[in-house]
C-alpha cells in the first residue's frame, strides 16, 4: 500500500517530477559523454604510441632512459638486430621485435632548414612491430638504403613534395659532422602529429652508416602478446627479460615510457567527471526542494495518515520510495540521453583539428576524438543516480515525520 501511495504522490505533479528526473539525467548523462570521451582518447592515444612509436615493452642501455629525448649516442645497444632476434626466439611471449636508431637532424631545404629527428628502422622487421608502413600518404614506405620518408607536417614546413630534396645534417658517434642528400621517397601522415611533424625515417643500415654505429640501435622494441593494458604482465615479462639481460639494459613498458601524458589525462578526466557530480548534486538539491515543497502541500494529508495509525517509520518508508521513484526514472532518462550523446561520439567522433589551425600538439593525440562505449560505467551512473536520490530523500522525510497529527489536520 505504501508503494501505490508512494507512486500516486510522485505523479501527484507529473511537471515538477519530470523536471527533477530531466536534471538528475542530465547530470549523468555528463558523467558518461565525460567517461566515454576521455576512455576514448586515452585508447586512442594508446594504439597511436603503439603503432608509430613505442612498442608494448622496449629495451634501452642501462642509464639511457632519463636523457632518451636527447638521442645519445655515447651509450648503444651494440649487435642489436641479433639481440632483437635473440629475445624473439627465447620468450614466446614476443611476437616480434625490431630495433631502432635514434638521432637529432638538421633537415636543410632551399626554403626552410629545421631541427628533426631521425629514426633508423629496419625495412624488413619494423613492419612487424609498428603500422609506419601503412601510414604513407605519398610515395612508399622504406626498400633500400638510399630511401627517406618524411612527416607531412615537416614536409609542410620545409616545403617539399615527394621526390624532391633534401640534405639531412646530423653528428656521428664520434662527434663528426655528417650532411647527405635525399631524395624524399615517401610522406607519412599518421595518427601521431610528434611523428608528422618532426620526423625523418632511412634505413637502420644507412643510419648505421652516418653515425659510425655499426651493428648498434638506439632501442629494441617488443612486440608482445596479450592486451597492452595489462601493465603489470608486461612488466614481469620485462623483469625475466631484464633478469636474462644482466645490469647493462633496462626494459620500460609503453605506459612509462608515455606516464607523464596519462597523469595529465587522468587529471582532466577526473576534473570532468567532478563537474559532473556537482551537475548531479545540484540536481539532487532539485529532489530536495521538490520533496519540502510536496510535505507542504501535503501536511493536513500527512497528519491524517498520522491519526489514521501510521507511524513515523510508514512516513519516512513512503517518502524514501518516492524519492527513489523519482532517482529510477532520473537514472534511466541519464543513461538514454549518455546513449543518445556516446553514439555519435564514437561512430563519428568530434574533429577539433580545424580550431587548432597549424598548430601541432607536442605530443601523441589525434585531434579526431572518438568516443568508447563503456556499459558497466552507463549501469554505475544509473544506480548512482537511483541510490543517492534515495538517499538524499532522508532530509525532507526527516522533516515530514517531524508533522504531529494535531498541529497537521489544525492547518486545514
Amino acid at each position: 500500500m505504501l508503494f501505490k501511495m508512494a507512486i500516486r504522490n510522485v505523479f501527484r505533479h507529473t511537471r515538477r517530477t519530470m523536471i527533477t528526473a530531466v536534471a538528475i539525467g542530465v547530470g549523468l548523462m555528463f558523467m558518461i559523454m565525460i567517461d566515454s570521451l576521455f576512455a576514448g582518447v586515452e585508447n586512442q592515444t594508446m594504439r597511436n604510441i603503439l603503432e608509430t612509436d613505442n612498442s608494448e615493452l622496449v629495451l634501452y642501455p642501462a642509464g639511457v632512459f632519463e636523457d632518451r629525448f636527447m638521442f645519445p649516442l655515447d651509450t648503444l645497444i651494440e649487435d642489436a638486430s641479433a639481440m632483437a632476434t635473440e629475445l624473439q626466439q627465447k620468450y614466446p611471449d614476443v611476437i616480434s621485435a625490431t630495433p631502432r636508431l635514434r638521432f637529432a637532424v638538421f633537415a636543410m631545404a632551399p626554403e626552410a632548414e629545421l631541427f628533426a629527428f631521425g629514426m633508423g628502422i629496419d625495412p624488413e622487421t619494423d613492419p612487424k612491430v609498428f603500422d609506419l608502413q601503412n601510414k604513407i600518404e605519398e610515395g612508399r614506405f622504406l626498400e633500400a638504403d638510399g630511401d627517406l620518408v618524411i612527416g607531412a607536417g615537416l614536409a609542410k614546413e620545409l616545403k617539399l613534395e615527394l621526390g624532391d630534396y633534401v640534405l639531412i645534417q646530423t653528428r656521428s658517434r664520434r662527434g663528426v659532422m655528417d650532411v647527405r642528400e635525399y631524395a624524399i621517397t615517401g610522406i607519412a601522415n599518421t595518427s601521431n602529429p610528434l611523428i608528422n611533424a618532426n620526423a625523418v625515417l632511412i634505413t637502420l643500415a644507412d643510419a648505421r652508416l652516418i653515425l659510425q654505429a655499426p651493428a648498434a640501435a638506439s632501442e629494441i622494441d617488443l612486440h608482445v602478446k596479450g592486451d597492452p593494458k595489462e601493465t603489470e604482465r608486461l612488466e614481469i615479462l620485462g623483469s625475466e627479460i631484464g633478469k636474462y639481460l644482466g645490469a647493462d639494459f633496462e626494459l620500460y613498458t609503453w605506459l612509462d615510457l608515455n606516464a607523464g601524458l596519462f597523469e595529465i589525462a587522468g587529471q582532466k578526466k577526473s576534473g570532468g567527471y567532478l563537474i559532473g557530480l556537482i551537475v548531479v548534486v545540484i540536481a539532487l538539491v532539485g529532489i530536495v526542494n521538490t520533496m519540502l515543497l510536496s510535505i507542504y502541500e501535503r501536511i493536513p494529508e500527512l497528519g491524517t495518515m498520522r491519526a489514521m495509525g501510521f507511524s513515523k517509520g510508514n512516513i519516512r518508508w513512503m517518502m524514501l520510495m518516492e524519492g527513489s521513484v523519482i532517482g529510477f526514472f532520473g537514472g534511466l532518462f541519464g543513461v538514454i540521453l549518455g546513449l543518445a550523446v556516446v553514439i555519435p561520439l564514437t561512430e563519428v567522433g568530434i574533429d577539433f583539428s580545424s580550431l587548432m589551425g597549424d598548430f601541432e600538439m607536442p605530443m601523441p593525440i589525434d585531434l579526431h576524438y572518438r568516443g568508447e562505449y563503456n556499459f558497466g560505467y552507463m549501469a554505475f551512473t544509473f544506480f548512482l543516480g537511483w541510490i543517492i536520490s534515495t538517499v538524499i530523500t532522508l532530509i525532507p522525510a526527516g522533516k515530514a515525520t517531524k508533522i504531529e497529527p494535531s498541529e497537521a489536520l489544525r492547518s486545514t
